[in-house]
């Protein structure tokens, strides 16, 4: 097969499968003769900023002189871009040898496409011998495809928790952390970065539960204050912070390993890249995308917005799927939206443009629905040209990656 057919044969299996990821996992990892055996992993969970993180950790450990695994998801433009060694992509010849061995795999349970991603991955790390391998949780917990590799992390991160997939983790955010807190494993160190306090109870119990010792990186905000974080947005450095975090707690269990941490981790974090998170696209007109598709991230969005551009107003370009907190997100948007424009993102969950403009309206606000991306692109750059004012395109990463795809 063509490498085009063996990604539309991958993600055309469904979302959701019938068995839980962990079980599938486990199966697809013991078909396979376990590929993950003797892999040292740093596991990353959490609600917003898994994915940054994974690459300031990854960013870090190549500094360091290691060759470096990160499997991330979902993927903005290119499949590729889910698996890279460090921080180049996996080659398409290796995309279609492996993922025809996958697609021939006699499984029992169905894999969805995350889990062929995550088999893909986890045999392209052992061929190239990784000496670490960075882990981004799907949805999280002790049901997660990831928690079902037979290798315990050396490290497991935990980003901050908030309210997402509520129909799947919980309506409150004690039931989301104690849902992802389920990918602690006895044997591993979690190290918890910036959240509410309720949500670090419930991961810190879980963890006391387990013996597992847990690392705080409160004292590491001031540590790295000066530091050049080259990703825009105030939530980079708390994430930033988690990353030193877990790469100290790494090596603080590696004794007889030395090296100038100091300068391997500022050079690790300033050499850093993650696209899709309030990344500027264009600066005449002014183009921002950010991947935000909560409450949570936007509320990120909005601060570091605020903080940058103070007193400005801005025109904002939203596509959201149906299954968010849609309305939540509107709300904080408003103080410093001078209009929205929406438009139905290419999914089947998503919500339809219309009917997100209309919400808009109700609350208060001009908002104006198309039904192209390309159209609502080319309208929001020329109102962003004609009106002197940015323009900030977020709501779903899926709809990020068909901008940059466009702009591209």
């Amino acid at each position: 097969m063509q490498y085009e057919e063996i990604v539309d044969q991958i993600q055309s299996k469904r979302r959701f499968g019938q068995a839980f990821g962990r079980e599938v996992t486990e199966e697809m990892m013991e078909r396979l003769d376990h590929p993950e055996t003797g892999m040292r992993i740093l596991h990353i969970a959490g609600t917003n900023g898994k994915g940054s993180t994974a690459a300031f950790v990854s960013s870090i450990l190549q500094a360091a002189g290691f060759v470096v695994g990160r499997f991330t998801s979902p993927h903005l433009v290119c499949f590729r871009e889910r698996i890279c060694v460090n921080q180049e992509m996996i080659p398409e010849e290796d995309v279609v040898r492996l993922g025809e061995r996958l697609l021939q795999l006699p499984m029992d349970l169905e894999p969805t496409m995350f889990d062929m991603c995550l088999g893909m991955a986890i045999l392209y790390f052992k061929e190239r011998e990784c000496d670490y391998v960075v882990l981004e949780t799907g949805l999280g917990g002790a049901k997660d495809s990831t928690a079902g590799l037979g290798e315990v992390p050396v490290v497991t991160g935990f980003t901050n928790i908030g309210f997402d997939h509520v129909n799947i983790l919980g309506d409150t955010l004690e039931k989301i952390a104690a849902e992802k807190a389920g990918v602690l494993k006895k044997g591993t160190v979690a190290v918890l970065g910036k959240m509410d306090s309720s949500a670090r109870d419930v991961i810190k119990a879980k963890a006391d539960s387990l013996g597992v010792k847990t690392v705080n990186v409160d004292n590491l905000l001031t540590k790295i204050s000066t530091w050049e974080i080259p990703l825009n947005g105030l939530f980079q450095r708390d994430n930033a912070a988690l990353a030193v975090g877990m790469v100290e707690a790494l090596f603080n269990q590696q004794s007889g390993y030395l090296f100038d941490n100091h300068q391997v981790f500022k050079q690790g974090i300033a050499a850093a890249g993650w696209p899709g998170r309030m990344e500027v696209l264009s600066q005449n007109p002014f183009v921002m995308v950010d991947g935000a598709h909560n409450p949570q991230g936007v509320e990120a969005l909005f601060n570091s917005l605020t903080s940058m551009y103070p007193k400005e107003q801005f025109i904002f370009l939203m596509g959201v799927m149906a299954d968010k907190d849609y309305i939540g997100m509107i709300r904080q948007m408003l103080p410093i939206a001078g209009r929205f424009l929406t438009v139905t993102v290419e999914s089947e969950r998503s919500l339809q443009g219309e009917e997100l403009a209309e919400k808009i309206r109700q609350a208060g606000c001009d908002a104006m629905a198309y039904s192209d991306v390309n159209e609502a692109l080319a309208g929001g750059m020329q109102l962003a040209a004609q009106e002197n004012k940015r323009l900030v395109i977020f709501g779903s990463l899926y709809f990020v990656g068909e901008i940059k795809h466009i702009l591209q």
